[in-house]
């Protein structure tokens, strides 16, 4: 068994039982973060089971999506900036960023120019920290009204990230992005608001306690990155 094996094996075992844990007992997918990663481990965490993969910058999406060959559900997390909209539309995934009411239009506009329904998730910052992206709490009845006008973006849910400090902190980020969340059906129609992605390597567990149905998950499974050497596809 590789480390990598090992690794994912660990991760669905923690996430098992912070499921038992949670009072909602829900199904929870699990997206391998594989940014400064290469392609080859990649493919192998898809051999692994991985269905599911997500990238924060666009120029490395756009590379691995157009190299790998097998089949998995891309995901875009990173803050993206308007000039990257267009190459993101261009490939099949979710958008986790809708981090802003100019980037969805943005994405409503891009995607209408090719024909296209891009499915985003409203992204809020819920901490407030200053170094985070993402839409305030008190934007929300704003930002759900406009993406409801803008007929080339279909909200699936809501993304949000929590303070890389204790428990104490991280817990009371994730159930009011669970609140906001189950806010976010009353607004779309029914089974529309189906992904509360919350949690990575560090709080997925928490995250999970508190309703998260989808985790984002690099470190504990790849190791750590390392930023000095940039792509190696």
């Amino acid at each position: 068994m590789s480390e990598i094996e090992k690794r994912i094996a660990d991760v669905r075992k923690r996430m098992e039982d912070a499921k038992k844990r949670s009072p909602y007992k829900q199904d929870v997918t699990l997206v391998a973060v594989t940014k400064f990663h290469s392609l080859a481990e990649m493919e192998e965490a898809i051999d692994c089971g991985i269905t599911y993969v997500g990238e924060n910058r666009v120029q490395e999406m756009e590379q691995k999506y157009r190299l790998l060959q097998k089949p998995v559900h891309w995901n875009l997390q990173g803050h993206l900036q308007k000039n990257k909209v267009k190459k993101v539309i261009a490939m099949d995934c979710l958008i986790h960023s809708g981090d802003s009411l100019s980037i969805l239009k943005e994405i409503n506009k891009r995607a209408a120019a090719i024909g296209k329904v891009q499915d985003v998730l409203l992204e809020f910052n819920i901490s407030g920290e200053e170094t985070k992206h993402g839409l305030k709490p008190e934007e929300f009845e704003e930002a759900v009204q406009l993406a409801k006008e803008l007929p080339n973006i279909c909200v699936r849910g809501l993304m949000c990230m929590a303070p890389e400090e204790g428990e104490d902190v991280i817990r009371p980020v994730f159930k009011k992005g669970h609140e906001m969340w189950e806010k976010l059906k009353e607004y779309f129609p029914k089974g529309q608001i189906s992904i509360l992605s919350m949690g990575m390597s560090g709080d997925f567990e928490i995250a999970i306690e508190e309703g998260s149905n989808m985790v984002r998950v690099g470190t504990a499974i790849f190791g750590a990155r390392d930023y000095t050497r940039g792509v190696n596809l």
